[in-house]
């Protein structure tokens, strides 16, 4: 993998004849990063809007959970390669024993992620996200649940890997039951920057 740091905050950056401030022109190459992702790999271009958009919590974390793995197993495709005693590798192989991975584990994707290097403020999102969407996804009287309540159940620890505003513990939580928003927002952002991460590892022609 190449250049494996997150993407640092960019400097003033001139886009379409607009002089854009840092946050602006990292918020820009992130999206456009993102939807040329979800072009490329065969979903809607315009997916992580719809995300942002999604009704409630529950939704929003499944799709969110979704997306990522699609977006992990993506990196996968592009830079796992097995071959011996100088034979063709199996594509078909190949793609089927990614596809058959599960995301979490010992023997999974985010493993894999890991051993080629991939930053670990990815990987502890990404698993944080599948706790919390299991949460959901396997009990259903969690549905109406907040993200926020929910994550106070599971693991007060969560907030931390799901969070871009990082302060004492206390203070995040309240925050964040003051603001229902607030998480949603980070969420999708950590996704957004996973996004971009997946699209220059995996599609992102070389110079």
């Amino acid at each position: 993998m190449t250049d494996l740091q997150p993407k640092p905050i960019l400097v003033k950056t001139r886009v379409k004849g607009i002089l854009m401030n840092d946050s602006q022109a990292i918020l820009h190459e992130v999206v456009e990063s993102s939807k040329k992702f979800c072009e490329t790999v065969g979903l809607q271009k315009n997916l992580i809007t719809q995300i942002i958009e999604t009704d409630n919590d529950w939704a929003l974390i499944l799709k969110v959970d979704a997306l990522l793995e699609v977006a992990a197993k993506e990196i996968l495709r592009k830079h796992l390669h097995v071959t011996l005693a100088n034979g063709i590798e199996n594509n078909k192989v190949r793609e089927e024993f990614i596809d058959a991975l599960p995301l979490n584990g010992r023997t999974s994707v985010l493993r894999l992620l890991e051993a080629a290097g991939c930053p670990e403020v990815h990987l502890r999102f990404i698993e944080a996200a599948r706790k919390v969407r299991n949460a959901y996804a396997h009990n259903v009287r969690n549905l109406n649940v907040s993200l926020i309540e929910l994550i106070k159940r599971l693991d007060r620890k969560l907030l931390e890997r799901l969070s871009l505003l990082q302060e004492p513990a206390d203070e995040m939580f309240a925050r964040r039951e003051k603001n229902a928003k607030l998480l949603r927002v980070e969420i999708v952002l950590l996704s957004l920057r996973f996004l971009c991460f997946a699209y220059d590892e995996a599609i992102k022609p070389a110079k």
